[in-house]
């Protein structure tokens, strides 16, 4: 049992109830925390469909669909790329992040 400084009432408010962090975190696997993921690796680099998927992306056409759907500007072109057991494959996306809506923007859509 913890003892409480009887002159403290509640929590201590200089103490954050939850934790903030900017990190993301890479085992969770829902849709939000995948496109989230999905656009930092667009801001830093384009990005194949294999590559997405060796990063952990399950969907990334849906995921870059959705990004689109909320105001990203993503490009796609056809490359040719090896998948993960070395075969070679024709015409698979190559993703590039060319605008990210502003924040004004974002409100309005919301």
């Amino acid at each position: 049992m913890t003892t409480q400084n009887p002159n403290e009432k509640g929590r201590n408010s200089g103490k954050s109830a939850t934790r903030k962090t900017t990190k993301i975190d890479s085992k969770d696997m829902s849709a939000s925390a995948q496109r989230k993921r999905v656009l930092e690796y667009l801001r830093a680099s384009p990005q194949t469909t294999y590559s997405l998927r060796a990063r952990g992306i399950s969907h990334p056409a849906q995921r870059v669909r959705e990004l689109i759907g909320l105001g990203h500007l993503i490009l796609s072109h056809p490359v040719t790329a090896v998948d993960s057991d070395g075969f070679m494959h024709s015409r698979v996306a190559r993703y590039s992040l060319d605008h990210e809506p502003d924040l004004v923007d974002a409100m309005e859509v919301a």
